[in-house]
């Protein structure tokens, strides 16, 4: 009997730690409505000289802010420059731009004028439609 009663705590146990990670995870993949991002970024501050530009606001060991990086980096960011701009040594442009949680992904257009972006996970689709409006067409 004693047996069947550790054996049944363990496992609530094992599925309270299962619902706590899977809350985690879901919470830190939401897109945040455009209202609550940057409405500008100063992309000279963060290094670029020019838009359109995708700035990357991180924290040193948070692992999704490398994921993100890698994905703007990537084929997906179409090859338009990145910023990182990483709290522990930017934590006066984390706070100009109202930053509270990272990673932070913002797409800027050619004058700093924040188009879209993400807290948390990148969103792929999101991000190329960004992009179509972040990058001016060639006529």
């Amino acid at each position: 009997m004693e047996r069947l009663v550790i054996a049944v705590v363990l496992i609530v146990v094992a599925i309270a730690i299962a619902s706590l990670a899977q809350r985690r995870r879901s919470a830190s993949a939401t897109a945040v409505p455009r209202s609550e991002l940057p409405p500008a970024v100063d992309l000279a501050a963060v290094g670029i000289p020019a838009g359109p530009a995708l700035v990357v606001f991180t924290e040193e060991t948070c692992r999704t802010c490398q994921s993100a990086l890698a994905v703007v980096r990537g084929p997906a960011g179409a090859g338009l420059p990145v910023a990182e701009v990483p709290f522990g040594v930017e934590q006066e442009l984390h706070r100009q731009h109202g930053i509270d949680t990272v990673p932070t992904t913002v797409v800027a257009d050619v004058d700093g004028r924040v188009v879209d972006g993400w807290v948390g996970s990148v969103d792929l689709s999101g991000l190329a439609a960004a992009l179509a409006q972040a990058v001016p067409r060639a006529d």
